[in-house]
C-alpha cells in the first residue's frame, strides 16, 4: 500500500514539475520580441539582381536577427548579391549593392545596356584636366577620308556620361584638378564601335557639356571647305561693320 501511494504522489510531483516547466517556456516565448527580416527565399548567385520572388519577409526572435540584416523587401528588391546567398539566409547590408554605387567599383556604376571603354587623354583631350567622374561630353573625331583632300571633323557621340577619370570613379571632394592619362565613358555597343574608330583612325577631342543640358542635334561633318567658308563669311561681316 505505501509503495503504491509512494508511486502516485511521484506521478503527481512530475507531472507538476512539468507543467512548470512548460509554463515558464511559454511565458518566456511570449515575452521574447520578435522583428521582421528579410531572407533569402531560394538560393541567388552573386552578382544577381534581385528580385522579388528571390526574397520573402519573416518574423524570427529578435536575439536571432544579424545586426546587418534588412528589414523592409525595398531595401532589397533590385540591388545586386555581392556575394551568393543561401535559401533562408537572412539578407545583410553589406552583402549587397545598389547598381550605379561607386563604393562597389566601377562594373556597378555601368549603366545597364552601356559598356565602359577607356580613351586616351592629354590636357587638351581632357578639357584641361576639367573632367569629373559623373560629367556629360560629346566626343568629336578628326579623320582622314579615303579619297578625299584634307580631314573630315565630325560629331561622333553626344551626351555621353563619364565614368571615370584616371582610376578615380567618384569626383575628388576637395575638387582638386589632376593629370590623367585616360578617360573612361559608358557608351552602347554601337557606339564603342564608333569610339574605337576614331580614337584609333584619327583624333578625338572631348567637349565638356553643360550638367543640366542633355539635348542632342543634328551635325553635319565639318571639312576644310567649310572652315574656309566661315573665314570668308566672317571676313565679310568684319569689313561690313568697319565702314
Amino acid at each position: 500500500m505505501m509503495i503504491a501511494l509512494a508511486v502516485v504522489l511521484a506521478a503527481i510531483a512530475t507531472g507538476a514539475c512539468y507543467l512548470y516547466l512548460q509554463q515558464a517556456v511559454e511565458g518566456v516565448a511570449a515575452d521574447e520580441e520578435y522583428a521582421s527580416v528579410v531572407v533569402a527565399r531560394t538560393a541567388i548567385q552573386a552578382r544577381t539582381p534581385i528580385e522579388r520572388e528571390m526574397v520573402e519577409q519573416v518574423k524570427l526572435p529578435a536575439s536571432a536577427v544579424h545586426p546587418h540584416s534588412l528589414r523592409k523587401l525595398d531595401d532589397v528588391i533590385g540591388k545586386v548579391a555581392l556575394e551568393p546567398l543561401v535559401a533562408g539566409e537572412q539578407v545583410l547590408s553589406d552583402r549587397l549593392v545598389a547598381q550605379g554605387d561607386a563604393k562597389s567599383g566601377l562594373p556597378y556604376r555601368i549603366p545597364p545596356g552601356k559598356r565602359a571603354v577607356t580613351v586616351p587623354v592629354d590636357e587638351v583631350v581632357a578639357v584641361g584636366w576639367q573632367l569629373r567622374p559623373g560629367d556629360h561630353v560629346d566626343v568629336l573625331g578628326t579623320v582622314e577620308v579615303p579619297g578625299k583632300e584634307g580631314r573630315v571633323t565630325v560629331v561622333a557621340l553626344q551626351n555621353v556620361e563619364v565614368l571615370a577619370v584616371g582610376k578615380e570613379i567618384e569626383p575628388e571632394r576637395d575638387g582638386k584638378q589632376s593629370e590623367v592619362k585616360t578617360v573612361t565613358l559608358a557608351v552602347t555597343l554601337a557606339e564603342a564601335r564608333l569610339l574605337v574608330l576614331a580614337g584609333e583612325e584619327g583624333v578625338i577631342r572631348l567637349a565638356l557639356r553643360n550638367p543640366v543640358d542633355h539635348e542632342k542635334t543634328a551635325v553635319p561633318p565639318c571639312e576644310i571647305k567649310d572652315l574656309l567658308a566661315a573665314g570668308a563669311a566672317a571676313a565679310a561681316v568684319g569689313a561690313g561693320g568697319s565702314r
